[in-house]
């Protein structure tokens, strides 16, 4: 592409952005209403402008390429993009299919907003009965994980009961932020542990380790976006992300639906972070972290009370076992006063615990001591029944006990699709054994395989009798094989739980 392309297709693409920040914030759960008609109108006609114009200069490059002798620069499926029918495997969708040009520029993406309706919300009591008994504290958690950006629950709440496209939730989580497509995504990779691989292939797996396949299906795109955003931004690398092998095809469609689609902040990459639920509000960064990112600050997540899991979990600790964890955790030794341990600072606006004060000897950050205590989230109350008077904190420790909230279950969303594919598979398979006809010949076709002294009896068919000896031994080996792949699957298995619960 010359200097003078480049300069069209990006005065394009700032006209449309221009057009575009007019419109980004109105998916705001308080908004109910969409986008004037006339307002949508004009930035569809300047949007069709700026294609038509991109098209006609693409088209008179790739014209003038083919009169010098050139070759286009066409899209090319490799021989694994098959399958024993010779048809393309259904996640494989070739760019030019979907009118994409693999080395464009970042482009803006077509807005399709609701600004649906929030509201007919459940009222439940929002606070838990507490049923502590003494010398035993009791902290109420609020959301799972830090609760900055987007709530994964949340996004799936919106878009199944507000009807939320998957840009209205990421506008909502992630305001002030822009979308766009950043035209690479079919000729890159993006590394997660070490591991490099498709941007289709690489992201699905994130995206099911993340938010499984039975969400509502914007909530799973919106997961797509930010999930490849967070990598864009992180140098085209997980960073902390992980993968979950063989997603389910709905999980696949998702984020083909969005591949290379991305949201930007002042010209850049967006730090798209989030986490399973955010208690009711979603955090300010600087509340939990040290950065104040404005597209990071606190947003409503109006559905959690009636039905998150996870708010309002009740975790019940002996105060002898707080006071090992504490002691453990900070290299210091606590007062008397179990009263005093914990001293936690709110925000205000958001009620997330900023700070906490343990016994007037050192302060931290909420979100460290939430990690360091093992606790859901770094929205919490402490409530502590003391012990009857004169008597002593004695020594021990003991078992915590977690109660979870009733809640009332998000309806499941079940789709024709959902049906594993290849994508991370690493399954072994069994060599074929073909029983030999008399007076053939055997050839073993596998390494481990070996029959010396069985193929030097084959000639004596009659008299087989070391023959079939070697056939048990064979079989025996066959099991051994099976037992270790069995333990293949089940290290696997834990690989994988250990990223799905990893807050």
């Amino acid at each position: 592409m010359d200097n003078k392309r480049l300069k069209k297709a990006s005065a394009a693409a700032l006209a449309v952005l221009a057009v575009c920040g007019t419109f980004i914030g109105t998916a705001y759960a308080e908004d109910t209403t969409a986008p004037s008609a006339e307002s949508a109108s004009s930035t569809a006609a300047q949007l069709s402008e700026a294609e038509t114009t991109s098209s006609t200069t693409e088209a008179s490059t790739e014209a003038a390429a083919e009169e010098n002798g050139e070759e286009s620069d066409w899209y090319k499926a490799e021989l694994d993009s098959y399958d024993d029918s010779l048809s393309l495997i259904s996640y494989e969708t070739p760019p030019e299919s979907s009118g994409r040009n693999k080395k464009k520029g970042p482009t803006p993406v077509e807005l399709n907003v609701t600004g649906g309706y929030v509201g007919d919300i459940p009222w439940l009591e929002s606070e838990p009965v507490i049923e502590s008994k003494p010398g035993q504290f009791a902290v109420v958690t609020y959301g799972w994980g830090h609760g900055v950006g987007m709530s994964q629950n949340g996004a799936n709440f919106y878009a199944t009961y507000s009807g939320w496209t998957y840009q209205d939730i990421l506008f909502h989580y992630y305001p002030d932020t822009y979308l766009m497509d950043t035209g690479e995504a079919y000729d890159e990779e993006i590394t997660v542990a070490g591991v490099s691989g498709d941007v289709l292939s690489m992201v699905s797996q994130i995206v099911f380790n993340e938010v499984g396949s039975t969400m509502n299906y914007e909530a799973i795109k919106a997961q797509a976006v930010a999930v490849y955003t967070y990598c864009k931004y992180n140098g085209n690398d997980s960073n902390d992300l992980r993968c979950k092998p063989c997603p389910p095809q709905v999980v696949v469609d998702a984020v083909a639906e969005v591949l290379g689609q991305a949201l930007y902040y002042e010209g850049d990459y967006a730090l798209t972070m989030f986490s399973a639920s955010s208690g009711g509000v979603t955090a300010n960064c600087d509340e939990v972290f040290w950065r104040d990112l404005p597209y990071l600050r606190s947003v409503p997540s109006d559905y959690d009370a009636a039905y998150d899991p996870h708010y309002g979990t009740v975790t019940y600790i002996d105060d002898f076992q707080f006071r090992n964890m504490i002691e453990s955790a900070y290299g210091i030794t606590l007062s008397n006063d179990p009263f005093n341990w914990i001293k936690p600072e709110y925000s205000d606006s958001t009620g997330y615990v900023t700070y906490v004060n343990i016994d007037d000897q050192i302060t931290v950050k909420g979100y460290d001591f939430k990690l360091a205590m093992g606790l859901k989230a770094p929205k919490f109350n402490i409530h502590y029944t003391p012990r009857p008077e004169g008597e002593a904190i004695p020594d021990g420790s003991s078992e915590i006990v977690v109660v979870e909230p009733e809640y009332t279950q998000t309806p499941g969303v079940w789709y024709p699709n959902n049906q594993p594919t290849d994508i991370g598979a690493v399954i072994p398979t069994e060599p074929e054994y073909t029983e030999p006809t008399e007076g053939e010949w055997y050839e073993p076709s596998t390494d481990w395989y070996e029959e010396p002294t069985w193929t030097d009896n084959t000639t004596d068919w009659s008299e087989g009798t070391t023959w079939t000896d070697d056939t048990t031994s064979w079989t025996d080996d066959t099991t051994s094989w099976t037992d270790s792949t069995t333990g293949y699957t089940d290290s696997t298995y834990d690989y994988n739980y250990d990223y799905n619960y990893g807050y």
